[in-house]
């Protein structure tokens, strides 16, 4: 009888040990959508000492992009897209200006979800510029 009670102990506290190490899926520190954490207003230094913020939002109407106004330091009303994936904006080529200046690259958010680094071209017809930035989170 002591080792049926014995073994019966054993596997109680046993059970119990296993739930709970379970995962903790409900953390709110943690995003459920990786997009929220480019989703802010950043400190854009571009290579050549140039400065300006960039206010990125969540595109609500796409599940993996996201939206980057001011982007090079075009204007407010302008708009870049970048499609997320983990740590990753890939910034596709497309127009911006009216047409004008065509933009594309890439981004890399660091493990500290405040620093990313951004290479990218930017072509006005006359000149390709490649831009190397390092954007801080200001905000979100």
């Amino acid at each position: 009888m002591k080792r049926f009670l014995y073994i019966f102990c054993v596997i109680l506290v046993g059970s119990f040990l296993l739930t709970a190490c379970e995962p903790d899926t409900d953390d709110p520190d943690v995003p459920t959508d990786p997009r929220e954490s480019y989703q802010g207003i950043w400190l854009c230094t571009e290579s050549s000492s140039m400065s300006y913020t960039v206010d990125i939002s969540v595109d609500t109407t796409n599940s993996t992009q996201i939206k980057m106004f001011n982007f090079h330091h075009l204007g407010p009303e302008e708009m870049a897209y970048g499609i997320v994936s983990g740590n990753t904006v890939t910034i596709p080529s497309q127009t911006l200006c009216l047409g004008t200046i065509t933009v594309e690259g890439t981004a890399t958010m660091q493990s500290n979800k405040t620093t990313m680094d951004f290479y990218y071209f930017v072509n006005d017809g006359v000149t390709l510029d490649t831009i190397q930035a390092v954007y801080t989170k200001q905000s979100s």
